[in-house]
């Protein structure tokens, strides 16, 4: 479940001393629009409340997609099988009802750092990609955290550690958010709405006509560039860098970083025709455009794979030898990190 950034009105509560029926009904008077939060061992709850009425209810299993209603007897029945640590979150009568109304989404597995990609320069080509989602942002070295809201590339909003009410549109909040990551550093997690085209597979057409490397009248056509020899090296000491260590599948690890940061870098999409990972780690692209705009995305994209397996040494000293990092860096791509 995502929740808002903003410190909680009520925390540290167990549900095993509550009649959350009448609590609800408490808050409601008390603080007027907000959410109440429960946490299981394995199982999450969600109410949002206004005034009068529940705005929507919401359970979810672990692994298991979210259960929304209008009313709170599935609520009630998670209640009376476990015991939940409930917080309470104050949201304003404006935001009360874009909190209550988000549509489902997914996560990606993967997490960007701040040192690799700025947290402006992210917002950019979120932009270019109308994507529909949210960025949540946490700084290193402390509690100051945000959760920015996109629609059709756009920003609307955010909830903001240091704030109140649940979605700050102010310029403000989001200025000191990117001084605090200019100062500390951050790690970004990308949610997307299911309803967003980047979120899932676009679907087929009815007929559709063979991508050019699996044409026979026009497979070979393309003459490889600098960039596609380059990019194809770098793939070369990624691999035997990871296939060093053998306990896992470093090509398999690779094509979930590309469907996690699809939106960030479409070339790369496993489902369009653009940049094709072959079985023996080389790559193909459809054409020179292609390979450019793929490039920055598989290298960054490899490097968090091989931090995450703790091999960042290793696979340095193989960069060092590389002899085409020098036309990665001529299109502003860094392999060296």
């Amino acid at each position: 479940m995502l929740l808002p950034r903003e410190k909680p009105f009520l925390s540290g509560l167990n549900s095993y001393y509550l009649d959350v029926e009448k609590f609800i009904q408490h808050l409601q008077g008390e603080i007027g629009t907000g959410c109440l939060y429960g946490k299981g061992s394995d199982q999450e709850l969600m109410v949002y409340f206004d005034e009068s009425d529940i705005v929507r209810s919401l359970t979810q299993n672990k692994g298991e997609h979210a259960l929304a209603s209008e009313q709170l007897d599935h609520v009630f029945a998670a209640l009376r099988q476990r015991n939940f640590q409930v917080s309470v979150y104050y949201l304003d009568p404006d935001s009360i009802f874009f909190w209550g109304q988000l549509p489902a989404f997914r996560r990606a597995k993967g997490r960007l750092s701040s040192a690799k990609v700025s947290l402006p320069d992210l917002v950019f080509r979120l932009n270019k990609r109308e994507f529909s989602g949210f960025i949540e942002v946490d700084v290193q070295g402390r509690s100051d955290c945000a959760v920015l809201f996109f629609h059709q590339g756009l920003r609307r909003g955010g909830s903001y550690y240091w704030g109140t009410g649940g979605l700050s549109p102010a310029d403000d909040d989001y200025n000191t958010l990117l001084a605090m990551l200019q100062k500390s550093g951050g790690i970004y997690s990308l949610g997307y709405f299911i309803s967003d085209p980047v979120a899932a597979p676009p679907p087929l057409p009815e007929e559709q006509p063979p991508p050019e490397a699996d044409n026979p009248a026009t497979a070979g056509c393309r003459t490889l560039t600098e960039i596609d020899r380059a990019v194809n090296e770098f793939l070369t000491v990624f691999l035997k860098t990871a296939e060093a260590r053998g306990d896992f599948e470093p090509l398999l690890e690779l094509k979930l970083k590309f469907i996690d940061f699809v939106s960030i870098y479409p070339t790369l999409d496993p489902y369009g025709a653009a940049c094709v990972l072959e079985k023996d780690g080389s790559v193909t692209f459809s054409d020179d455009e292609a390979a450019k705009a793929g490039a920055e995305g598989i290298v960054d994209c490899a490097w968090m794979v091989i931090e995450e397996q703790k091999l960042h040494k290793k696979f340095r000293a193989g960069l060092k030898k590389m002899a085409g990092k020098e036309v990665l860096r001529a299109e502003g791509i860094e392999v060296e990190r």
